[in-house]
This record gives C-alpha cells, structure tokens and sequence, in this order.
C-alpha cells in the first residue's frame, strides 16, 4: 500500500482506484493461494480447513480500508471498519466461487482474472463518490445476473457434441471393459479414430484403444499417429497380430473392415490384451463425457446449482463440487 506520506500527493479519485485496484489484486491472488483450501474443504466435507481462508479476506479487506481511510469514510473509524471488512471480504469468499462456477461454462482459465473482482465491487458500494458507488452496484448487479443467464443460455454439454467436435464416427470410437469405476482418462483425435487412454491402476499399467482400417498383415500401413517404433510383429491368429517394442506390446484383432487395437505396457500379457479385446464396445455416453475435452462453443451449466453443492458440500457434507 502507499505509505502515509505519498497519500497526501494523491487526489481522493486516485487514491480509491488505487484502494480498489490493491482489493482486486489481493483478492485474486488470495483466491489461487489460501483460496485452495476451499475445494479441500469440499472434497473432505470439513468446514475447518476452510476458515482461513474468510479469515485472510477479511484481514485483508481491513488493511487497505486502515491503509486508505480516505477512500472509504462511512467505515474510517476502526469498527465500522471492521464490520465493513467482514461483510466485503465473506462476499469476496463466495463471489470468487460464484466466478469458478461461472468459468464451468466456459474453461477454467476464464476464472483467474475475475477472482478478485467480488471484492472489488462489494467493497465500491462504500467509497468515497457516489459514482463510484453506483457504478459498484450496477456492476454487481450485471455481474451476477449475466453470470447465471449466459451459462444457462449455452448449448449443453453432451456427449453427441462432445463426439461431434472430435469428427469421429460413433462405430470408430472404442472403449476396454475395464470395469464401471475405471472410465477413460484421455481421448485424442488422431486421423479418424479416437486413441483412448486409460490408467487403470495409477499410471502402472496404461492401456491404449482404438480402432483401424482391417489390419491384414504385419506390413499393412496403419494410418494413424499412434505407433510402436523398433517393434516386432507376429500373426498369433486369424486376423490377429501382436506387436511389441522394448516398451510396450500391441494387441490387433480383425473385426471386418475394421481392426481392434489395444495396448499396453509389458505389465499386461498378450492373453490378457485379447480378453480386452474381445469385452470392447463403442464409447457409451458417460464414457465420452469422461474422456473427450468440452466442445469450444459452449457448455450449459446451472449456476446456482453448482454454487449451492459447492457450499453444501462445506458445510453440510454434500456432494463434491
């Protein structure tokens, strides 16, 4: 904060942008800091892994108003002051889930730089100009009404869109029947099929699936990004071929105009590799959603709802947000 000295050279429009700006700047990187304590907090229903976290916005908040009293006198003196810096800086808290929520919408990203504006606005309702008042409230305003409508005005998010961005038809996508809780991790594009990828037990034994044109000898030309470099090839059935390098090993299954391929790394046994083979199916709907990255164009989110399981699941125990 500017000390005491320099405020003096500084006019009182001046010094409130520079008050605001420092809550905006504080309350962002408050937020991508001690404001992970909130998701922790989500994730283990504990409500006490969350209190620093109202308890820095707070103190916060009391500074720049105790630092810059002429920015904000209805609330210069020390309690005011201090009931104005605990209601700002638990709207600040909230605001900056509101805006997570928001970038759902959207990408993640999108919520960095608008974390710190909650507390920016709350905070302008109590400034010095009536302008920069009213200017706090109908931004507060819009901010929380575009922030619920233009989510909720989005496409949404489904699998048929997920699959349709990907260009991939649905019979050349693929998915190893490795159990209901092992969904796919990862699924890449590559030349019209989808690669899917799955870590079944914690990154030891990744698999790989996808899905060719017939595979008709170990010289057939494979069109697609994914392959065993240095690697040996042997037919091991009819319409089966088994490929393998010092890294991982390749299992191929003709299945008509198509071939089956489903890899590994040398934890996993050819035998092992077929019976997936044999127990794949096209991607369901919950798999796509796991696997495929949101389509660019937007993604219908309920705002309020995922605000509310956010804070239920603090303090209430509900679901995860």
């Amino acid at each position: 904060m500017t000390p005491r000295t320099a405020q003096r050279r500084l006019t009182d429009g001046q010094l409130a942008a520079l008050a605001l700006g420092s809550l905006w700047l504080l309350g962002t990187l408050g937020s991508v800091t001690v404001g992970l304590l909130l998701p922790l907090a989500a994730f283990l229903h504990a409500p006490w892994i969350a209190l620093p976290v109202p308890l820095v916005s707070i103190g916060m908040v009391y500074l720049v108003g105790f630092a810059a009293p002429e920015a904000f006198p209805a609330v210069a003196k020390p309690w005011p002051r201090l009931a104005w810096a605990f209601a700002t800086g638990i709207s600040g808290v909230f605001g900056a889930i509101f805006v997570v929520e928001v970038s759902e919408a959207f990408d993640s990203w999108f919520a960095v730089p608008f974390l710190g504006v909650p507390v920016l606005l709350v905070a302008g309702l109590f400034a010095y100009d009536l302008r920069i008042r009213a200017a706090a409230g109908i931004l507060l305003i819009a901010a929380i009404a575009g922030g619920i409508a233009i989510p909720a005005a989005l496409p949404e998010d489904t699998a048929t869109r997920r699959l349709a961005v990907t260009g991939v038809p649905r019979d050349r996508t693929l998915a190893a029947d490795l159990g209901p809780r092992r969904l796919p991790t990862k699924a890449t594009e590559d030349s019209g099929a989808l690669i899917v990828e799955y870590a079944p037990q914690l990154w030891i034994s990744p698999v790989w699936t996808f899905v060719t044109d017939a595979v008709e000898t170990c010289e057939t030309s494979v069109k697609t990004g994914w392959h065993l470099s240095n690697a040996t090839c042997a037919q091991v059935g009819d319409g089966e071929f088994l490929r393998r390098n010092a890294d991982r090993i390749e299992f191929i299954q003709r299945r008509g105009a198509l071939s089956v391929h489903v890899a590994g790394n040398h934890n996993w046994k050819p035998e092992e590799l077929r019976d997936l083979a044999a127990k794949t199916h096209p991607l369901t709907d919950a798999e796509i959603i796991a696997a495929v990255p949101k389509s660019p164009r937007g993604n219908r989110t309920d705002v309020v709802a995922g605000f509310t399981t956010f804070v239920r699941a603090i303090f209430a125990g509900g679901s995860g947000p």
